[in-house]
């Protein structure tokens, strides 16, 4: 099923760095995954996978399965009773969502694997005959060599940034984000505000793209910044008896570490 345009945002930045090792700095606060907190989308299913550029630990991944059948009167699971993501069952937690991660032993090869493949769900309602199975394509991984995302971002010069181009990506574009950490550039020097507007760009999936040293002005010299870049596709089915209609999502991104702003032409 191609793909004009993501549902409502594409990506959730910020919720993506929530996991990212040895920081200590909780993220800004992050994009609606597809508007899955939209008040319209109430049964979705999502499939991520982020990789956070750390020099240190090339395999810093995220990759989880996310979903909620949430009837819209009453705030609560109906109609659905199992999720399998590859045949793999996804249990349901107290407060009615599914959730699983890949990141642990032995799940992690399992949840590498997913990347770049169509990925079977299965969602059974109720009745046995209220089964729906739909293929889920998710994005090739965003990272082709970690040397590619920058360590530090200069007002003097464009940012140039390089990614894995992804020909089978549906939609065909790319989001890339700049986002503000306004705790850790407070602390780096206390005159910083304390909310910056992000740094949204659409741009084609070819690979490359540089962000003009215009734009990366609204992040003050002394601020730290975080780059994304990230691609997804989406597909809307029917349960075949009940009519409920489900929306599956899927989501492959990179995200830097805090990235330290400067200007090399400043006396």
């Amino acid at each position: 099923m191609g793909m004009k345009k993501p549902l409502i945002l594409l990506i959730g930045f910020g919720s993506a760095l929530s996991c990212q090792k040895n920081e200590g700095i909780p993220p800004p606060k992050g994009w609606d995954w597809f508007g899955t907190h939209d008040a319209r989308v109430y049964n979705y299913v999502l499939i991520s996978g982020n990789q956070v550029t750390n020099k240190a630990d090339s395999n810093d991944y995220q990759i989880s399965v996310a979903a909620a059948f949430i009837d819209s009167n009453s705030n609560k699971l109906q109609g659905v009773s199992d999720l399998l993501v590859n045949q793999r069952g996804i249990s349901r937690a107290v407060d009615n969502s599914y959730n699983f991660g890949y990141n642990n032993t032995p799940f992690f090869d399992e949840g590498l694997s997913l990347f770049g493949s169509q990925v079977t769900i299965k969602i059974k309602g109720f009745a046995e005959a209220d089964t729906l199975t739909e293929s889920l394509y998710l994005p090739r991984k965003v990272v082709k060599w970690i040397s590619d995302f920058p360590d530090y971002v200069d007002h003097a010069k464009d940012l140039n940034l390089s990614w894995e181009k992804d020909e089978l990506n549906p939609w065909g574009n790319v989001i890339i984000q700049a986002y503000y950490y306004p705790g850790l550039s407070q602390i780096n020097d206390s005159s910083l505000p304390k909310e910056i507007k992000p740094l949204n760009i659409t741009t084609p999936d070819n690979g490359n793209y540089s962000i003009a040293m215009n734009d990366l002005l609204r992040f003050p010299v002394h601020s730290y910044i975080g780059i994304s870049i990230a691609r997804g596709t989406q597909v809307v089915s029917l349960l075949p008896l009940s009519r409920r209609r489900i929306f599956f999502f899927s989501s492959s991104s990179a995200s830097t570490p805090p990235l330290l702003v400067s200007n090399s032409k400043a006396p």
